[in-house]
């Protein structure tokens, strides 16, 4: 009943938004642009709120409601516990972004993460009443032709195409660092980030969300477009990561690991690609760590054909550890990917894995899409365990005889309702492989469903 009732106010909050009229102020001091503005969109009044005369001081305002229930059967092929596990995840963000002249900047965001119904004790990452997601400084200065931003506090940070360093967006708290970012910017596409930061851990209580002082995390993150290749842009990046209490199939120790990488992206006659390498080098314990991926999302989008199918296959090898006895570490670490990173389902995590996805995206209607992949997953190294979402090992999965993990198959599909307002939902189902079945795997499937209001 409680999901029927928010998904029924959602849905007459959207009508109401696309018909909404705000009053306006009729002397002409009030604008007559603003006041069309705030008709057109009536969350137009707390954007751009002037504090000083002249403007150059102001205020926005913003935020988010999501309501999301889950349904899942057997998680991580049976691998996690409960069996069953259906809840209510409720997600608010409350934002407010002060411009103090043209070079200082102000952003606080809060979070309160709620899981009504939830069949254990949530996670951090789903219950937390009340935190601050985000709050930092920040300093922009012209330099030759572009800028130089210096930012310091609570922030999020994504690079590129979210595969190593993403805000997690699906469950109810986002992730998010503390810490200092620089960056020099030069138009929208080319771009130099630098960090030094560290994780945070969300925690259930009151603001009590804290640094993790168990790691520290630090890079540098370039994005510049490919000169004489239209529509051809590429990143290269190193990011390093020191991690007490790391665990692997081959053990727990303290991690010191270096990644180096590229990124070739781009759009061009109905094509469109994303393909991405790194290696990782460093130390774990007394092991050398040797470790590398390689991942491709390609598709090609026939716009003339009826409902615009865009015919999609995404790719990725992913090292695993061949010899947990031979002092070198071959397990790939995907730092602090995107969440869920193959479907909903959040059934595995992107380390020692082989996978393939064709995929199809429709447009049912213009503002309707739906999507449907196929994705089969085998070991990249026998010796090495299968990884759980978190990317720790599932007891009982290194060695044996196959590589062969299992397959998912995923219907996804999006509503975008009104201009504030989404609608989503998504079914996955799942079989284990040979080998997960041995460790005790079973089928299962996972559906949910979400409606954000975003402002």
């Amino acid at each position: 009943m409680a999901v029927a009732g928010a998904l029924s106010w959602l849905g007459s909050a959207g009508a109401a938004l696309s018909q909404a009229e705000t009053h306006c102020d009729p002397e002409p001091k009030a604008g007559i642009t603003a006041c069309t503005k705030a008709k057109a969109d009536p969350f137009a009044m707390v954007k751009d709120i002037p504090l000083s005369p002249d403007g150059s001081v102001s205020l926005s305002l913003g935020g988010q409601l999501r309501i999301r229930p889950e349904f899942s059967r057997q998680p991580v092929f049976g691998l996690a516990a409960p069996a069953h596990n259906n809840g209510l995840l409720v997600r608010s963000f409350l934002s407010a972004d002060l411009k103090l002249g043209p070079y200082l900047r102000s952003f606080v965001e809060f979070v309160s993460g709620q899981a009504p119904i939830w069949a254990v004790t949530p996670p951090g990452t789903q219950l937390d009443r009340l935190d601050l997601l985000q709050g930092y400084g920040e300093l922009s200065l012209p330099v030759a032709s572009g800028v130089v931003m210096v930012r310091g506090g609570r922030q999020e940070m994504s690079f590129g195409s979210s595969r190593l360093v993403s805000v997690r967006e699906s469950p109810n708290v986002r992730r998010a660092f503390d810490g200092i970012r620089a960056a020099w910017i030069d138009g929208p596409d080319l771009r130099i980030d630098g960090f030094l930061v560290r994780p945070v851990v969300p925690m259930a209580g009151l603001f009590d969300d804290r640094s993790d002082p168990a790691q520290a995390f630090w890079g540098l993150y370039a994005t510049a477009p490919v000169p004489g290749v239209t529509g051809l842009k590429a990143d290269l990046y190193y990011l390093g990561l020191k991690r007490e209490n790391a665990r692997f199939a081959q053990g727990t120790a303290v991690e010191r690991r270096h990644t180096l990488g590229g990124r070739l992206f781009g759009k061009a006659a109905g094509f469109d690609w994303n393909v991405e390498g790194a290696v990782q080098f460093g130390r774990f314990g007394q092991a050398d760590i040797r470790a590398w991926t390689a991942s491709a999302e390609l598709g090609y989008k026939l716009s003339e054909l009826p409902f615009a199918p865009r015919i999609g296959l995404n790719a990725d090898a992913i090292s695993g550890d061949g010899n947990l006895r031979d002092g070198q570490l071959g397990t790939f670490n995907p730092l602090f990917p995107k969440l869920p990173y193959f479907s909903e389902a959040n059934l595995i995590g992107p380390a020692n894995l082989l996978d393939i996805q064709p995929n199809i995206t429709l447009t049912i209607l213009p503002k309707v899409k739906l999507t449907v992949g196929w994705n089969p997953l085998w070991k990249q190294n026998k010796a090495d365990a299968f990884y759980g979402p978190a990317v720790t090992p599932v007891a009982r999965t290194a060695g044996g005889a196959g590589r062969y993990v299992g397959q998912q198959v995923s219907t996804t599909v999006e509503w975008a309702l009104a201009e504030h307002i989404t609608l989503g939902g998504t079914f996955v189902s799942y079989k284990p492989g040979e080998r997960i079945r041995q460790a005790g795997g079973v089928d299962g499937s996972f559906a949910a469903g979400w409606a954000t209001l975003t402002f």
